[in-house]
């Protein structure tokens, strides 16, 4: 075989993974390069919160986190990767193991809390902030500024992608290094 046929076999091989990646984000729940769940995952989370919530009447929460001034990061870079995955660490220490832990997109992660009480995601959004404060290291790495959308979820009748939304528009609303949190 000549370099040119092995080029093009290369490429053709490259051009099938990168399809079949795309499939498994499309499809999938779980996030390839973290491990943790992806944008699928977390609306699945979602789901299961809203149907516990129909059968049994338990409130849950959705807590959004978003770094807005992380830098672009590498999926092929393992130190991008371990900061991806120290984000999400740290985040999880403020929460139950109970909660789903997610990643959105390349600025944000989420967090669906199961069984919430009235008024408890206030003190959850404040355990996160703690944390994140106090991973300065972390936090300077994904460009020292994250912000917080929180929800209360008081009725099931509400989609995942309108759950989602209202996240956004409180992040929006957050101030850096703080949160916004409503309930719905």
């Amino acid at each position: 075989m000549d370099i040119d046929s092995l080029r093009r076999q290369l490429e053709e091989a490259e051009a099938s993974l990168a399809q079949l990646r795309l499939v498994m984000e499309v499809v999938g729940t779980t996030d390839l390069t973290t491990g943790i769940s992806n944008r699928n995952g977390v609306l699945e989370a979602i789901e299961r919160g809203r149907r516990w919530m129909n059968r049994r009447g338990d409130m849950f929460g959705v807590i959004v986190v978003r770094f807005p001034k992380m830098p672009v990061l590498d999926p092929g870079n393992a130190e991008d990767m371990e900061l991806v995955k120290h984000l999400a660490a740290t985040i999880g220490a403020g929460v139950r193991e109970v909660d789903d832990i997610g990643r959105l997109d390349d600025l944000s992660f989420a967090t669906v809390l199961a069984d919430v009480k009235p008024g408890s995601i206030t003190v959850v959004v404040e355990r996160v902030t703690s944390h994140l404060l106090e991973a300065t290291d972390t936090l300077g790495r994904a460009g020292g500024v994250f912000r917080i959308g929180a929800v209360e979820l008081l009725s099931s009748g509400h989609t995942s992608d309108v759950i989602l939304d209202a996240t956004e528009r409180l992040i929006a609303k957050a101030p850096d290094n703080g949160s916004s949190i409503a309930q719905l």
